[in-house]
């Protein structure tokens, strides 16, 4: 037969913690604030999306008018 592994981890002496951030442990880090300020993921992704659906709106109504032709 043949034995095939597609996948192999080694955990030799790793540690595992529950100190991520968020993950509820009480300890109040300097990771918080060491963010920079700056707008939110979440903010950005939704005006990405608003902008690119214009686009492609703009981009259909401007290059798409080969079907509606007047007779």
């Amino acid at each position: 037969m043949v034995d095939i592994t597609l996948v192999e981890l080694h955990l030799d002496g790793a540690e595992f913690t529950a100190n991520a951030p968020g993950s509820g442990t009480g300890e109040e880090t300097e990771t918080e604030s060491a963010d920079g300020g700056g707008p939110p993921l979440g903010l950005f992704a939704i005006v990405a999306l608003v902008v690119l659906t214009l686009v492609a709106v703009a981009a259909k109504k401007l290059g798409g008018g080969d079907d509606e032709t007047d007779h």
